[in-house]
């Protein structure tokens, strides 16, 4: 999913902390999309993906990338907006080449993420803007910026429906410029019982590199447990639809919302 002017822009939206309140448990994960619910003032979430795996294989050989303690802070800072702090903070890759039979392995610290929402039509949606920025720890110069539209509509029978649209400005692969990336997502989740909830996503997301264009396009299916009023685990599997994309990815995480 960056100059740092977007986000100063984006801390327009804020306004002064109020006193915490209670709300529904929201959290970001598991799923592509984005909530349109925000923290409410006073109140914090941490969000851990334990652990992410993505594989890929092809004719000219496969890549393996592992994420570990993935993280992300929510913190409200008034009645319809947060501010999030998030890193990936160990990310291991393995290649392995068919034709030479070489495997190369590399590891390093991930992405560190910075991002406003604010909600449009009240604290828990039905829409909300947010404004990112994500930085490569070594080299930032290579930024990303973002702008989300979370939307979410409930359906009858106990169904939700969500919406994501996304426009960013990504850096070029030969880091000497920057180009649009966009795209989507589009998810349908339902409570099988108070605590328990699954879903189902349609990804879609083009990055128009001056190098290529590549598209990233999958299906995600996803199950969240909340196992206490502030705890939740979750789970998620992914299947590649396009060349662009992880043949299959496996993630598996938590949130938890403190005062």
């Amino acid at each position: 999913m960056p100059g740092r002017l977007p986000f100063v822009a984006a801390l327009a939206f804020v306004a002064t902390p109020a006193l915490a309140q209670e709300r529904d448990f929201c959290a970001n994960r598991p799923g592509i999309g984005t909530p349109a619910c925000t923290m409410a003032p006073g109140t914090a979430m941490i969000e851990t993906g334990v652990v992410e795996w993505d594989h890929s294989a092809k004719a000219a050989g496969s890549e393996d990338t592992t994420t570990f303690g993935e993280f992300l802070l929510r913190v409200g800072v008034s009645d319809s907006a947060e501010v999030q702090f998030g890193l990936d903070s160990l990310t291991r890759d393995r290649q392995h080449d068919s034709a030479s039979g070489l495997t190369r392995h590399s590891t390093g610290i991930g992405d560190a993420f910075v991002a406003v929402r604010r909600g449009l039509a009240g604290p828990n949606g039905p829409v909300a803007v947010e404004a990112f920025v994500n930085v490569p720890p070594d080299d930032a110069g290579r930024w990303t910026t973002g702008v989300l539209l979370p939307i979410g509509f409930d359906l009858p029978s106990g169904f939700q429906l969500a919406l994501t649209p996304e426009v960013d400005l990504t850096a070029d692969a030969d880091g000497k410029g920057r180009h649009a990336s966009y795209g989507g997502v589009v998810g349908l989740s339902h409570g099988l019982a108070t605590d328990l909830t699954v879903g189902g996503e349609l990804a879609a997301f083009a990055d128009d590199d001056p190098t290529g264009h590549a598209l990233d396009a999958r299906l995600a299916g996803e199950l969240a447990w909340q196992v206490a009023p502030r705890l939740q685990v979750d789970f998620e599997a992914d299947a590649g639809l396009s060349a662009g994309a992880p043949d299959v990815a496996f993630m598996i995480g938590f949130a938890g919302r403190f005062r």
